[in-house]
């Protein structure tokens, strides 16, 4: 007999802000405060959303009598990394700042308890999809090695995405290809090709962590300004929001604070690289045993 995980589905509310930010710019990202879907499967109006993700806090966009809510639903990938939050009646995590896990559907759910699909997240090569006639292609969003997979092959190192459970890579460019090697450009405008798991030499995914003013983070992207000084986008490991607040970084959502700095003012720097069979496990998924014959 062979056990078998059932995939954890997870749900997290998103602000209008972040909608936007995922149709028009093609925003590849999620952070903050998730649960899991089967846990909260009957919450099918706003109000009741509201409620179940807690969305009553201070400066919060929410309100119980909003005429929709945004949802995003995605499947637990091993790499995401949470936190257990104690304290809440129904099981509740903080995500760390993480690439969008390939599948991901952002949801619209109506105050008259019918909801309708607004996109698609395919992989790090195809991004967003949206799915309502009419609307616009969202833009690409760069590519980060600080955030995601990454993947070497061929002698170099890829943005990428694991898929197919695992018997699958996806490859991605900013950039055309110098050569042909058989990469294709998707819809979105990114180049990506998608290759055996075996054909893939490495595969991890950089943790980059430091210390700006005391408050712990992660950098999540980094790239030269104008004076072609390093600069980096940071977001904090949810650990001290007082700290977070007091430095005035930008609160993206509840729990969630970012910012751009200078790569100079970061102390403590860590650089680890993560790798498959070190990925944390996060919420834990129902088991079933499968019979082999």
């Amino acid at each position: 007999m062979a056990r078998m995980p059932i995939v954890t589905l997870m749900q997290k509310a998103v602000t209008p802000a972040l909608t936007r930010a995922h149709l028009t710019a093609g925003h590849d990202r999620l952070a903050g405060y998730v649960v899991r879907a089967e846990d909260v499967a009957f919450a099918t109006t706003p109000a009741q959303l509201f409620e179940v993700h807690g969305l009553g806090y201070e400066g919060s966009p929410f309100s119980p009598y909003d005429r929709s809510i945004d949802v995003l639903r995605f499947e637990s990938s091993p790499q995401l990394q949470y936190r257990d939050v104690p304290g809440y009646i129904l099981p509740l995590w903080w995500l760390r700042h993480s690439r969008m896990p390939p599948g991901a559907e952002l949801v619209r759910i109506y105050d008259n308890g019918t909801s309708t699909l607004l996109a698609r997240y395919g992989d790090v090569g195809a991004g967003w999809t949206v799915t309502q006639l009419g609307a616009p292609r969202p833009s690409l969003a760069s590519l980060s090695r600080c955030v995601g997979p990454v993947a070497k092959w061929h002698g170099a190192y890829l943005e990428a995405d694991v898929v197919d459970n695992g018997h699958t890579v996806v490859l991605a460019l900013a950039n055309p290809p110098l050569a042909e090697t058989g990469f294709h450009q998707s819809a979105s405008g990114r180049w990506f090709r998608r290759v055996a798991r075996d054909d893939v030499s490495e595969l991890f995914e950089l943790d980059l962590t430091a210390r700006w003013n005391g408050l712990h983070v992660r950098v999540v992207d980094q790239w030269q300004d104008a004076q072609r000084y390093v600069v980096a986008r940071i977001s904090h490991l949810g650990d001290d929001i007082e700290r977070a607040e007091r430095l005035q970084l930008n609160r993206v959502e509840a729990g969630v604070y970012e910012g751009i700095v200078y790569a100079a003012e970061l102390t403590d720097i860590q650089t680890n690289q993560v790798v498959p069979h070190t990925w944390a496990p996060g919420p834990a998924a129902q088991q079933q045993v499968v019979r082999s014959s």
